[in-house]
């Protein structure tokens, strides 16, 4: 029996959002920059910071997203650089994470569900 509730324990906890009650959690690193610090800080050459930590913001949602194996389907770092280039010069207050939850919410529909040309892991 004992061994029952705590599956059903490890299980439920599994399922329960990644934020306190309010929907609020941590943003490290970049993401806690402005789209009007993000564009002054990528024109001027200093724009690596950012691409890592895109590529570990969707690395991290690929991986823990339902049903999703690229959210950013064939695009390359670079598009999606410009991607958010673009966002970001429309929206210069909004957060770099907030432009990056943008992003998947406009990509979402046309994403990868599994690797292309094969049926999953």
């Amino acid at each position: 029996m004992r061994i029952i509730i705590s599956i059903l324990i490890i299980g439920l906890s599994l399922q329960v959002p990644a934020a306190d009650q309010s929907g609020n959690y941590a943003i490290w690193g970049k993401g806690q920059k402005s789209c009007f610090r993000y564009l002054k800080e990528r024109a001027g050459g200093m724009d690596q910071a950012y691409r890592e930590y895109v590529m570990g913001y969707l690395t991290a949602y690929n991986a823990v997203a339902p049903e999703t194996y690229s959210i950013s389907r064939d695009m390359n770092l670079d598009q999606i650089m410009t991607w958010l280039d673009d966002y970001c010069d429309a929206n210069q207050v909004t957060g770099l994470e907030q432009s990056l939850l943008q992003f998947i919410n406009n990509h979402y529909e046309q994403r990868y569900r599994m690797p292309p040309g094969r049926m999953g892991r």
